[in-house]
């Protein structure tokens, strides 16, 4: 009686791949809805001067937030920076994106040397893109407060 050992036959494992992208695309849908992306939160309750005309500016892409308080205390997209740390930040997010425009949120008591050092500070950096944020007064000219 002769035994014969049987060969084991080499089994060559594969991965299942015909659900990968339904895989992928749960993920993504995951991804997206559980990603908070933050906005900039500024100072709240800035009262900001109030305007007869106004335009809306709907591109948030190229922009940066500068907010100036009554205090004369400055900040860039939530930090506070001094005078000439707005000028440093300008000068690197314009070598980023050339395209910056700068959104100027002052608040309507501030002084406006704070407004003008600032404004001094973007020169310097060559940020000549400056929009001043408003208030719309919804008035007839002339009328009063």
């Amino acid at each position: 009686m002769s035994t014969r050992i049987a060969k084991r036959r080499e089994s060559i494992s594969e991965i299942p791949t015909a659900s990968t992208a339904d895989i992928a695309f749960l993920l993504i849908i995951f991804f997206m809805l559980t990603t908070h992306f933050r906005k900039d939160q500024g100072i709240k309750n800035l009262p900001l001067p109030k305007a007869l005309m106004t335009e809306r500016i709907m591109k948030r892409r190229n922009v940066a937030n500068v907010w100036i308080d009554r205090q004369g205390r400055t900040y860039v997209d939530d930090n506070q920076v001094s005078i000439p740390g707005v000028t440093a930040v300008a000068m690197d997010k314009l070598a980023a994106n050339p395209e910056t425009v700068v959104l100027l949120f002052a608040d309507k008591d501030a002084s406006y040397g704070y407004v003008t050092d600032v404004l001094e500070g973007l020169k310097l950096a060559q940020a000549l893109k400056v929009t001043f944020a408003t208030q719309y007064r919804d008035e007839e000219p002339g009328g009063g407060q």
